[in-house]
């Protein structure tokens, strides 16, 4: 047995060295902003408009997070498709002028929030167009597998968070904590990468299937940004910049290990583009199997942990309001998190059009139960709502799965008869 673990090991071990050096990436950036950041912003705004904040960050991850993130795995997925010959400037271009349009479009949501000040205006667009470039540029290391250098560039942007804290409190301005750590991610590649360098703004001809990439993909991050991120926006416009505040913190680890899924897809889409065979019943089952072992495993340390380290970074008025809802807030975001890397598997063989779809039908169930939830019964409604969405969208995923299989045995017996 111990032979067999160190021979899966040797032949393995690029994948798993690729893993923990993406998983490591994220950790570090995910301690600076859950451990470090965070934890200051609260102390220094208090419990209501601390939530205010939280509401207008989740603005920005849906709009800038869902297109730079697109427009990530269009050029991940366009890198192996010898049809598509685009250039630098196809995603340049679009990045800049669609994430300026957001950022223009989002200031009617700080209006709404009762923020008038033009500066704050101007930070919050500058904000949306950065991290909409952050989250597109680790593409320069994922194309390359260079993740040595992907690890050095969450490093990067953990290190401009923790001097934008500095900045903030000689300026005021939090918005300013997290400009700085975006724009450090993006300056490290346009010294150390090429994706700015070269036809940096220069359009190619194959700019139309270039859209038509990011169209699918873009529709299905923008859904999937709008549920995770649906306890900020919504608890903020139904109850209150103080209940955003206790759930986010509840949900905290939930939260880091549903962030977790980003370099674990990093990884599983580098390997499965280079996989030409079919979605096997084994093959879904070991998935499947592997996704509820390590959600169970994530439960259980995240319910352990969480109130002794929620004790250590926050207040204590704070800490006693997050701590009954820690564990069903906990539970939603892992039932999210394995399912969210088991739909990554299944885009490589159902396809942009298909995971579009099962998204549109998950954003509507989960909107459904969440808002009548929180209607009725506020916080606690939220709760129990948004884990019950999450179960049901967890139980679908596996569904689909065995179904896909099925398919494609039935394909394969009827192609074997024709033969």
């Amino acid at each position: 047995m111990k032979d067999k673990i160190k021979n899966i090991i040797k032949d393995n071990k690029t994948k798993i060295r690729d893993l923990f050096l993406s998983i490591g990436a994220t950790a570090i950036l995910n301690i600076v902003i859950q451990v470090a950041l965070y934890p200051f912003l609260a102390k220094n705004l208090g419990p209501e408009k601390y939530g205010v904040a939280l509401s207008i960050l989740s603005l920005v991850v849906i709009l800038a997070g869902t297109l730079g993130t697109s427009a990530n795995y269009s050029r991940m997925v366009s890198s192996r498709n010898g049809g598509i010959a685009y250039t630098n400037g196809d995603y340049n271009v679009i990045l800049l002028s669609v994430s300026l349009l957001c950022g223009l479009g989002g200031i009617f949501y700080l209006r709404y929030l009762g923020i008038t000040s033009a500066v704050v205006a101007l930070l919050f667009v500058i904000l949306v167009v950065l991290s909409a470039l952050r989250y597109y540029s680790d593409v320069e290391f994922r194309m390359k597998a260079d993740f040595v250098r992907y690890m050095i560039y969450y490093a990067a942007i953990s290190a401009g968070y923790l001097l934008g804290m500095l900045i903030y409190k000689l300026t005021g301005e939090w918005m300013l904590a997290i400009i700085v750590g975006e724009a450090f991610g993006v300056l490290f590649v346009v010294f150390g990468g090429t994706i700015y360098k070269k036809d940096t703004f220069r359009i190619s001809k194959s700019f139309g299937l270039v859209c038509m990439s990011l169209g699918f993909l873009l529709l299905s991050n923008l859904i999937e940004n709008l549920t995770l991120n649906a306890d900020r926006l919504l608890l903020m416009v139904i109850s209150g910049g103080e209940e955003v505040t206790i759930y986010y913190t509840a949900s905290l680890l939930g939260k880091v290990v549903a962030m977790l899924s980003v370099p674990i897809n990093s990884i599983i889409i580098s390997y499965l583009i280079k996989y030409d065979g079919a979605l096997s019943k084994k093959l879904w089952s070991l998935a499947s199997v592997a996704a509820c072992v390590i959600g169970a495993l994530a439960f259980g340390a995240c319910t352990l942990v969480s109130p002794f380290l929620l004790s250590i970074l926050y207040e204590e008025e704070i800490y006693k309001l997050a701590l009954p809802y820690i564990a069903p807030a906990i539970l939603g975001q892992i039932f999210y998190f394995i399912s969210g890397v088991l739909l990554v598997i299944l885009l490589k063989f159902r396809g942009e059009k298909m995971q579009f779809l099962f998204n549109l039908g998950y954003a509507i169930e989960f909107f459904s139960i969440v808002i009548v939830g929180t209607l009725l019964w506020g916080l606690n409604g939220f709760v129990c709502a948004a884990l019950a969405a999450n179960a049901i969208r967890f139980i679908a995923v596996i569904v689909w799965g065995f179904i896909t299989t099925r398919k494609k045995s039935k394909l394969k017996e009827n192609t074997q008869e024709t033969k």
